[in-house]
């Protein structure tokens, strides 16, 4: 029979705040070295660890089930409470979807051309100082 161990992530809600710090900086010298994909994805990242820690937070718990070992923004935002609080929001919900929709793990193999466009849409998505999403999710960091 499975224990309650087995059936969490490894990392808690401590180490995915470390985790978040660390991208975090791993973003920023991405995009000072003008390496567009690198920060689109680790935008990404920074998305999914802040709706995990979300999650936990909302939970109140320190570790996660193994169903949230996923890379689906849209899932981890429904589970984190959140939704209807983006949705309310125009502006946040359309910078949401900026990243949501534009997107995926997939990028750590695709061939894809990021430009600096791109980074900068996602940047201004995440961090607009009223309405970026990781500014909104600041809280739960």
């Amino acid at each position: 029979m499975a224990t309650l161990e087995s059936k969490l992530i490894k990392q808690d809600v401590t180490t995915l705040r470390q985790a978040y710090q660390l991208r975090k900086r791993e973003y920023d010298a991405l995009r000072a070295a003008g390496e567009w994909t690198g920060a689109v994805l680790h935008a990404g990242v920074l998305l999914e660890l802040a709706l995990k820690i979300a999650i936990c937070k909302n939970m109140d718990v320190t570790r996660l089930p193994k169903a949230f070992q996923v890379h689906e923004l849209e899932y981890l935002l429904y589970c984190s409470s959140l939704e209807n609080a983006f949705l309310n929001n125009a502006k946040l919900y359309r910078n949401f979807r900026v990243i949501a929709t534009n997107w995926s793990m997939e990028l750590r193999y695709e061939g894809t051309i990021v430009t600096a466009q791109d980074a900068d849409s996602f940047h201004q998505a995440l961090f607009d100082s009223t309405d970026g999403v990781l500014t909104f999710l600041s809280s739960f960091l």
